[in-house]
């Protein structure tokens, strides 16, 4: 299966969860039906919480609700989602009822407009979608069900204007694209110079060349590089004998790590500047996607190119500039002056696959590894794995899912 995780986020717009998208790879022409595509995405689930640390939402059909498929994940934190107008079959209502009595949280997609839900899904998610219903019904749906003490989540909250509108109607929580322009607060002037700064400084030595005295300087002499880097260095790893400034670090790993450090660390500051640790946490997995399976391309650029590519395809969205702006403040090789402002070489084309792939975009997806003569699998696997180095690298904890 090829899957896709929708941030969920409550009204501070923290992310407390994520809603599953799957869709099966293309094996032989094989075409599989809902059932079989649902009861694929629930043998995955297990693999996915462990993935993102948080509380997951899944889409199931009634007849892997009715057989009872779930019944095996009942130490899994996720919210199985279901077609409200399921619960007109009266086996499937009994069965959400029994598999709510074991401890199992369900979830409703669609406005309930036939009879009242029974007792057992008072306080339930009820899922709505902001591109299928129009402003003022939608609105009006929220403020219902939320007097009803139901807990609507709207979907495909995915500008600025809907995500005002939906908050400003009382909904509890939203979900949307991992990227999306426009950002909530304006960025920290000097956090954003450090960023550019930083990626300038990467891409440098993007072509495998040593890092020289001049990055010796920056990381010494940027005030929120410096701090981040100690920070991320003053690890149970490293101990009591760990770094005692940068320049100390530099002689004691050496320039390799310590530009192998500032990819997290630029993250991190990537992050901060949006005021959204998420944000921060994209653009690592993404720097570590492309670091793996930039390998695939034709003349694979170099490891630190394919990193830089990563982080620079978050930037606008960070920074809130048009990504075209941001390439002209920074000195940026060919390559990845087209990750910003064309996508026209392969490395950008591969961003526009992790994009296809971050969004469900799932033909435009495959048409475009086909392009790139990369298989699909190749790119969902390494997808998977970006999580738990990015999760790892950046020592997120587990949030709770309220």
């Amino acid at each position: 299966m090829l899957v896709s995780l929708a941030p969920l986020r409550d009204r501070r717009e923290r992310v407390v969860g994520y809603a599953v998208s799957a869709h099966p790879e293309a094996v032989r022409g094989e075409v599989l039906g809902p059932d079989e595509e649902a009861r694929q995405t629930v043998d995955m689930v297990p693999q996915l919480s462990r993935m993102v640390g948080r509380s997951l939402v899944v889409p199931v059909t009634p007849a892997v609700v009715r057989e009872g498929a779930i019944t095996r994940f009942a130490s899994v934190d996720a919210v199985w989602l279901v077609a409200t107008e399921a619960l007109d079959d009266p086996v499937t209502r009994r069965a959400v009822d029994r598999l709510i009595g074991a401890g199992f949280h369900f979830a409703l997609h669609g406005y309930p407009e036939g009879e009242p839900l029974p007792p057992s899904l008072a306080g339930s998610i009820i899922v709505l979608d902001a591109a299928r219903t129009a402003p003022a019904a939608l609105e009006g749906r929220i403020r219902s069900l939320t007097a009803a003490g139901l807990r609507p989540l709207v979907r495909g909250v995915d500008d600025r204007v809907t995500r005002q509108r939906v908050l400003a109607a009382g909904v509890p929580m939203i979900a949307g694209r991992q990227l999306t322009r426009g950002a909530a607060v304006a960025p920290d002037r000097t956090t954003e110079d450090s960023i550019l700064r930083a990626i300038t400084m990467l891409a440098a030595f993007s072509d495998g060349r040593p890092p020289d005295a001049a990055f010796d300087a920056f990381v010494r002499d940027d005030p929120h590089v410096a701090a981040s880097l100690l920070k991320a260095m003053a690890s149970a790893a490293l101990g009591v004998r760990g770094p005692r400034s940068v320049s100390h670090a530099l002689t004691m790993l050496g320039r390799d790590a310590i530009i192998e450090r500032l990819v997290a660390v630029t993250a991190r500051l990537i992050g901060e500047a949006a005021q959204d640790q998420e944000l921060g946490f994209a653009a690592l997995r993404r720097a570590r996607l492309c670091e793996r399976i930039g390998t695939a391309l034709d003349t694979a650029p170099h490891p630190r190119a394919r990193v830089v590519a990563g982080l620079l395809s978050t930037l606008e969205f960070a920074l809130a500039s048009p990504a075209p702006v941001l390439a002209q403040r920074m000195a940026l090789p060919p390559q990845l002056r087209d990750v910003l402002d064309g996508r026209a070489q392969p490395l950008g084309q591969l961003l526009d696959v992790v994009d296809a792939m971050e969004y469900g975009w799932w033909d435009d997806m495959t048409a475009r590894c086909q392009r790139l003569s990369i298989r699909p699998r190749v790119v969902a696997d390494a997808w998977l794995d970006s999580w738990k180095m990015a999760r790892d690298e950046l020592g997120l904890a587990r949030p709770d899912f309220t």
